[in-house]
């Protein structure tokens, strides 16, 4: 069909505007180190066994690690984690999430709370068949974030990296503080490891206790989850040379792909990150006693409180 040219001009001109407009719209910008920092805090979640008392003073092995809240069905709460941070089962568990509150997480009474997406070796459970991954839900009513699912597809060596999670103070103390960590993608391939699933490495510096906190790039969205600090006494993953200076993850596109697989109905939040309403919420970065916080009486817990496990993880049944 011929156009004049006036007419194909303009219509040409229409055409670019709508080529250069679509992008710009579709693209989700980078936030700075505080906004990514403010989103860690609010979806950083403390994962610990509940202690009973006497158990610091009897100087029995306690190892809480760090998680992220993924997703929400009505009052029940799903964080990601690593699977080696709640290995231990038929005790109770306790997350402490940003605003300061434990919630409690029973393990003993039912094995519904608690998914994991890999299997510890039969031995010593030194290595992980599967994924280094597990989802832990707990009931509460008030509103908390969730951490929006991003794509590590296509990143690049040298991208930006933030990891938050709460460490163990260096000295033995009761105090515990978020930690966030800003580095640098290193590597990432395309077979994860035979041992934990690990596929991605960066340089961030990273200390015992925040196994199974989140990572996310530079528009805040969750790309992997912490599992391993640098290569130790030939304990290393996807790489001897390449762990023994980065840390290494597993992508959030392997959870993303085993939740499918398990049939868990789970919804995800989507980019773009709503940062104006996240930040207009409070956070609690420091933990002044954590064993204070998380000694409690299990037996009272399990006979007068709610253990949320009535609901199965991976069917979705309603409570009767």
């Amino acid at each position: 069909m011929f156009f004049p040219r006036r007419r194909f001009a303009y219509l040409m001109g229409i055409v670019a505007a709508l080529v250069v407009t679509i992008p710009i719209m579709a693209a989700q910008k980078d936030l700075t180190k505080t906004q990514v920092d403010a989103i860690s805090s609010r979806t950083t979640v403390v994962i610990a066994q509940g202690l009973q008392k006497g158990d610091i003073e009897a100087r029995q092995e306690w190892n809480p690690g760090s998680g992220v809240i993924v997703a929400r069905s009505g009052n029940v709460y799903y964080v990601l984690t690593a699977l080696h941070v709640v290995r231990t089962r038929d005790v109770v568990y306790g997350v402490r999430t940003s605003d300061g509150e434990v919630h409690f997480v029973d393990d003993v009474e039912t094995h519904d709370n608690i998914h994991f997406f890999g299997k510890e070796d039969e031995n010593l459970g030194e290595t992980i068949k599967g994924f280094d991954l597990a989802i832990v839900k707990f009931k509460s009513d008030k509103n908390y974030p969730l951490a929006v699912m991003g794509k590590s597809q296509g990143m690049e060596k040298g991208e930006a990296i933030y990891i938050s999670g709460w460490p163990n103070p260096e000295e033995e103390t009761a105090r515990r503080e978020r930690k966030f960590s800003a580095g640098n993608l290193t590597t990432i391939v395309n077979q994860p490891s035979g041992d934990g699933g690990y596929s991605m490495l960066y340089d961030n510096q990273t200390r015992r206790g925040m196994s199974g906190g989140p990572v996310f790039n530079s528009s805040g969205e969750l790309i992997g989850i912490h599992g391993r600090g640098r290569a130790q006494d030939n304990v290393y993953c996807i790489d001897p040379k390449l762990s023994a200076e980065n840390s290494c993850g597993i992508q959030s596109l392997h959870f993303l792909s085993e939740v499918e697989l398990a049939k868990i109905p789970l919804r995800f939040k989507e980019p773009p990150v709503d940062l104006g309403e996240i930040e207009k919420l409070p956070v609690d970065d420091v933990i002044e006693n954590i064993y204070e916080e998380f000694t409690f009486d299990k037996a009272a817990l399990l006979r007068d409180g709610p253990s949320g496990g009535c609901e199965s993880l991976l069917l979705g049944d309603p409570c009767p």
